[in-house]
């Protein structure tokens, strides 16, 4: 509140031609964009989260200089969202239930703002912008993830008008209601370079509330077993845990066992099931015993049941590899 009167008071005290205004806040607001179109519907969200802009009042063509730089500051939320949207549909659903996170940090001539997050239990997702006033060359990469998570990748694109638009996906160990991110990224590295930095992010994500679907089915064929374990479907995606076994007589042929997923639900949707990460199982008598979870992004609301195809490659040293193919499991969903 004592933010708003500042403003107030800057805003009776210094005059502002009209056309000077109107200029200061188109471009406040206005991005320019070649490949994607950015909805109206996010500046009428951030400004009512804001709570400092009304163009009714703003219109009496009295502003500072000060509150005018101040808008310009502003982090729009969800330019990176929108991108992504434009790529994958389904990305549309998460939108509804992420986090406006907003955070931005400067360093080295280099802004990173995260914008948006959400936290399904297993894995957090969240959108991001680098921006710089220099062409980074390639797009950025970071030396440091969020520390405390599991692992993770992420990858974007560059947008005209908007910056470096980024998604990065990080699995989270363990079963928690909240997970806490620090993230200190400490340089951006690009093909030509590395700018060092001090950019620093924390905050919190709940999980999103889920079902809990036990299965605890399995199928074992050449040597390596794929156990479901469990799922936990939300209203916007289905994740699932599982492991693969793998005999020990196989290491005596094969060095590399990776056990995924492809997916069919009663309406004859098909889905892919990338997994988001794994991790050596606990006790595990082979060096490829594995623990993952994947994820469903896309799963048909209407869907009553899904009907999983395990499959693996295996290869060895010398660039031999083959498909095995197992048994289906299927699950209800409700």
């Amino acid at each position: 509140m004592n933010e708003q009167n500042r403003f107030k008071e800057a805003i009776n005290e210094i005059p502002v031609p009209s056309k000077e205004l109107d200029t200061i806040l188109s471009d406040a607001f206005k991005k320019e964009k070649k490949e994607v179109k950015f909805p109206f519907k996010r500046m009428v969200k951030y400004m009512a989260a804001a709570g400092i802009l009304s163009f009714g009042t703003i219109s009496t063509a009295y502003v500072s200089p000060a509150f005018a730089n101040f808008v310009t500051q502003i982090p729009v939320i969800g330019y990176a969202f929108d991108y992504f949207i434009s790529q994958e549909d389904y990305y549309q659903a998460y939108e509804d239930v992420s986090t406006d996170i907003g955070l931005v940090e400067k360093s080295n001539g280099i802004e990173i703002n995260i914008e948006q997050a959400f936290f399904d239990g297993n894995t957090v997702t969240l959108s991001y912008v680098v921006r710089t006033k220099e062409d980074l060359d390639s797009f950025p990469y970071f030396e440091a993830l969020p520390i405390n998570l599991g692992t993770g990748g992420y990858g974007g694109n560059y947008v005209d008008g908007v910056g470096y638009v980024g998604m990065m996906n990080l699995s989270v160990p363990g079963k928690k209601d909240t997970v806490n991110l620090d993230w200190s990224p400490k340089a951006i590295v690009t093909d030509k370079q590395t700018i060092k930095g001090n950019w620093n992010f924390k905050f919190s994500l709940n999980k999103l509330e889920g079902k809990q679907i036990a299965i605890n089915e399995q199928v074992t064929q050449d040597g390596v077993t794929v156990k479901l374990i469990d799922a936990v479907k939300t209203e916007v995606n289905l994740t699932i845990n599982y492991l693969q076994d793998v005999d020990t007589s196989m290491d005596e042929n094969w060095i590399a066992v990776e056990a995924e997923l492809s997916a069919v639900d009663n309406l004859g949707n098909k889905y892919k099931v990338p997994y988001n990460g794994g991790i050596g199982t606990e006790g595990g008598d082979s060096s490829e015993d594995i623990t993952w979870d994947a994820t469903i992004h896309d799963l048909d609301p209407e869907a009553r049941s899904i009907t999983f195809y395990p499959f693996a490659h295996v290869s060895n040293s010398q660039g031999d590899n083959k498909r095995i193919d197992f048994d289906t499991i299927t699950i209800e969903l409700n």
